[in-house]
């Protein structure tokens, strides 16, 4: 360990076990302790160690010659941008052109290409490719394994000398060519029921008067996306996904960022990801949640697929305080309408889907269906407003 660097180890004939998802735990990676060093090592999120082991390997392989660990795989950008990349320029200031090595579900097939297509884009970026990675889907025993400490996790901050070699080596370092707009709303508006915000499609309109340009980053390549993030000289991000693109920004790399929330929380991941790289933060809570209406693989409501509604006049009067816009008119009426067209196309979708395979649990969603209703009804006040969360009680 360097001071003020990353943990890293190199372990000859190192057992590593495929990755594996029982329950939704971790299961897999290399075979590592309970040290202080190796916890560093292994995988972490919002500072907790998350990784468990089988007591022996099962039919491992054998892989000959060197390996630096890049990480298990994920499907979902979101988490791929968090959890996957973050080992990748730590190591290579140990071993500057290393053989990766990368963990897919056990059973899964093994080639680069077989990765999801958003992992394969940000990897390539990253000059990670079918010529210098190995991907392994089944316990193995490697002759050399380097291992180094990832810069960041899901949940936490950057590691300080992780933003620090970002700003000296990160994407954020590469010149802009172009022209981009100054103001930038990153919405979600493009992922219909999936959005989490009703009615998004209305303060679109009213910040395109007032200046922004409406992003939707899923239909941009990444370095398009990159870019727009850097040049703005104002970011509002809807809380989501998105938010993780500037995860391999350095320090300050962004100017004035402004995060909205969906979910009823003060103090977010998506803070820790976005403060720490921008020049001033700012966070709007006041948009009520609502409740959910989808339920996981095991009955469970999804709090992460629940609804909000948009506080559009607290909303306008934050961003007018804060200094990046000035809406003229809060259209009330238009907004309600959307609204409550949203949250039926969101409810009408989770109960299809309910009924189509988990036929059992219709009549409890249909009692989360009703209650959304009555709540949305109950946040609408005088003068079609939305009632907002007050800034005391979103703060607790």
């Amino acid at each position: 360990m360097t001071a003020g660097g990353p943990v890293s180890r190199t372990i000859r004939w190192a057992h590593v076990q495929a990755a594996e998802r029982p329950g939704g735990v971790f299961h897999g990676g290399p075979v590592l302790g309970d040290d202080a060093d190796s916890l560093k090592l292994r995988h972490n999120r919002a500072g907790q160690v998350v990784d468990h082991f089988a007591p022996a390997l099962r039919d491992p392989v054998t892989l000959a010659g060197s390996y630096a660990y890049l990480g298990r795989s994920f499907g979902h950008f979101g988490h791929i941008m968090s959890e996957m990349i973050h080992r990748i320029l730590p190591t290579r200031e140990v071993a500057k052109r290393p053989q990766w090595l990368i963990l897919q579900q056990r059973g899964s097939p093994t080639r680069f290409g077989a990765l999801a297509p958003a992992a394969q884009a940000m990897l390539r970026l990253l000059g990670v490719n079918e010529d210098n990675c190995t991907v392994i889907a089944e316990d193995a025993i490697v002759e050399e394994l380097l291992i180094v400490e990832a810069g960041t996790e899901l949940g936490s901050a950057p590691k300080d000398w992780y933003l620090d070699l970002l700003t000296r080596r990160g994407p954020g370092t590469r010149p802009l060519n172009g022209d981009f707009p100054k103001k930038v709303y990153v919405s979600r508006g493009g992922l219909e029921d999936k959005s989490g915000l009703l009615g998004e499609k209305v303060l679109e309109a009213m910040l395109s008067e007032a200046g922004f340009h409406i992003m939707h980053s899923e239909k941009l390549p990444l370095l398009r996306q990159f870019a727009m993030y850097r040049a703005a000289e104002v970011l509002l991000f809807a809380e989501g996904s998105a938010c993780h693109g500037v995860e391999l920004f350095g320090r300050d790399t962004l100017r004035h960022t402004v995060l909205m929330n969906r979910r009823p929380k003060a103090a977010t991941t998506f803070d820790r990801v976005l403060a720490p790289r921008s020049e001033r933060f700012d966070h709007f809570t006041g948009n009520p949640f609502l409740g959910t209406a989808v339920f996981n693989g095991r009955g469970d409501p999804r709090a992460d697929r629940g609804v909000s509604a948009m506080a559009l006049h607290d909303l306008s009067a934050f961003l007018d305080e804060v200094g990046v816009a000035r809406i003229a008119r809060v259209p009330a009426l238009d907004y309600l309408t959307a609204a409550h067209a949203d949250l039926k196309l969101y409810t009408d979708r989770a109960t299809a889907l309910t009924r189509r395979v988990q036929p059992e649990l219709l009549p409890r969603q249909l009692e989360l269906v009703e209650r959304l209703e009555d709540v949305f009804t109950a946040t609408v006040q005088a003068g079609a407003r939305i009632g907002a969360v007050p800034r005391s009680q979103a703060a607790a």
